[in-house]
């Protein structure tokens, strides 16, 4: 049984947001990895490192990482023990081949082909600057005669929303011919798989890249400009993983005088044509100096009969998507002490304990046991991204400073008398696909003090935190969390 004095955490221990397009479903991870590791991880969670299809495929992935605040990820891309011939096409498979004899040649490095006046195919290195041959929305190929090298004349034809041309049969091949005389074609050979075996052949390399350096056998992907790397796969990165999450087991810890249970809670909304689901994990805490419990991996299944969605119970949760899940935790008579989660249209949950707080979604961030209200404000005078400053205040303090009243607004404005920029970050982010802003630590109160034409009256793109004006009403705006700011720390009490 809980004893007077003891408290339950519900402790947030991530939240990944899906974007869901065509057939991927990309989950950038905000932890770290090597890639061998990070393949596990996402065999475990998902379905495994993403794969990306398409050019529209990698610009959405690029949308995503970058409203997740990562630079640069892990992607399925690998190297395998032998290289082979692919179309550029990532749909068009080589079945119908027209090589010159002798063609083409098993060589160590990476190869381009192309069509000579008879027809025939030949390999060639991929930096010669030829004529070539792109699809054409229109149906029948198009020959563009200015001379480029295989890389570049690919990126000419995506421009044109089209790519290199595929030859699947002797009908395509003998149009092809009569146009061009020792063109390229969209043929090439490098030693890239995908991870979880798929035969995309769908490339986005930065320029000079692969370069092939020791060790640098797996493929990244650079959020900024959509591009590609070879790096090594040895160091520790942010990955993507793809597919759906795979509910874990329950595990349900018990203590010499009670038990404790906790509920795994996933929620999808549906917003126009795009799919956002939000999954909680939540851990709870005995928080006792003797018999402390810790409950990990939850599952979606109702963990007590003696609680539901009608009844009332110590520990309760709901969803909004008219879907009920419930824990329990036993508690004496003389003992009050209820936990409750939610979800809703602002994607947030929230914990009580005698007295209430509650715990803001976040991507992929793990937030630590809290107070009702942030405690030891620090003004931190660095002008940092607002990731960045997220991470500076959780390794050197607690976290971002949340505003859950007046009083906290009163004090953060006493702090920014010594700011030396115009805004300051504080703990806000706004979900451009919901178009939802919320704090990533606990405000259980509904205070809010938004700058006209902010907040829900905004109209913001992705890649948006949460600031407050230094000067004049000290009113919250939302800006490019790229924009380097002081911010406000809060920490433990002392």
């Amino acid at each position: 049984m809980l004893q007077n004095g003891e408290f339950i955490y519900l402790l947030f221990i991530s939240g990944f947001f899906l974007l869901s397009h065509g057939s991927s479903e990309f989950h950038p991870i905000n932890i770290t990895k090597s890639y061998e590791d990070a393949k596990e991880y996402c065999r475990n969670k998902y379905t495994d490192l993403a794969t990306i299809h398409d050019l529209s495929e990698m610009n959405d992935l690029r949308a995503l990482g970058d409203e997740s605040g990562l630079d640069r990820a892990f992607i399925g891309l690998e190297i395998a023990e032998t290289r082979r011939w692919h179309w550029a096409v990532p749909a068009h498979t080589l079945e119908y081949t027209n090589w010159r004899e002798g063609s083409p040649k098993d060589k160590e490095y990476d190869l381009c082909g192309a069509i000579d006046e008879s027809g025939k195919w030949f390999e060639s290195n991929c930096t010669t600057k030829r004529r070539f041959v792109c699809h054409s929305s229109a149906g029948s190929p198009v020959l563009v005669t200015n001379t480029e090298t295989w890389r570049n004349a690919q990126r000419h034809c995506r421009g044109l929303s089209t790519d290199l041309v595929s030859i699947r049969s002797a009908e395509d091949n003998a149009i092809v011919a009569n146009m061009s005389q020792n063109a390229w074609i969209g043929l090439f050979y490098d030693p890239w798989r995908w991870s979880d075996g798929s035969n995309s052949s769908f490339r986005n390399w930065a320029n000079s890249q692969p370069n092939y350096l020791e060790e640098q056998d797996c493929g990244v992907a650079v959020f900024k400009n959509g591009k590609w790397n070879d790096l090594k796969c040895t160091v520790k990165r942010h990955f993507v993983c793809q597919g759906a999450y795979k509910e874990p087991p329950s595990t349900i810890a018990t203590t010499t005088e009670g038990a404790t249970k906790v509920t795994y809670l996933s929620t999808k909304y549906n917003i126009t044509s795009k799919s956002t689901i939000v999954t909680f994990h939540f851990t709870v805490q005995n928080n006792s100096t003797h018999n402390s419990t810790m409950v990990t991996n939850p599952t979606t299944e109702e963990t007590s009969a003696s609680t539901s969605a009608s009844t009332s119970a110590s520990t309760s949760a709901s969803t909004s998507a008219s879907t009920s899940v419930s824990t329990s935790a036993s508690t004496s008579a003389s003992t009050s002490a209820s936990t409750s989660a939610s979800t809703s249209a602002s994607t947030s949950a929230s914990t009580s304990a005698s007295t209430s707080a509650s715990t803001s979604v976040s991507t992929s961030m793990t937030l630590a046991p809290h107070t009702s209200t942030p405690e030891n404000l620090v003004l931190v005078q660095q002008n940092l991204t607002w990731v960045e400053a997220v991470s500076y205040c959780r390794t050197h303090h607690l976290d971002l400073v949340y505003i859950s009243s007046e009083d906290v607004q009163r004090r953060v404005s006493e702090k920014l008398d010594l700011a030396t920029t115009p805004h300051v970050w504080i703990g806000l982010k706004y979900i451009c696909l919901s178009k939802t802003w919320f704090w990533i630590n606990p405000s259980g109160s509904c205070y809010q003090n938004w700058a006209p034409d902010q907040g829900s009256a905004g109209n913001y793109s992705c890649g948006v935190s949460g600031a407050i004006q230094s000067t004049g009403g000290q009113q919250w705006v939302g800006l490019p969390h790229t924009h380097r700011l002081n911010f406000i720390c809060y920490g433990c009490t002392v």
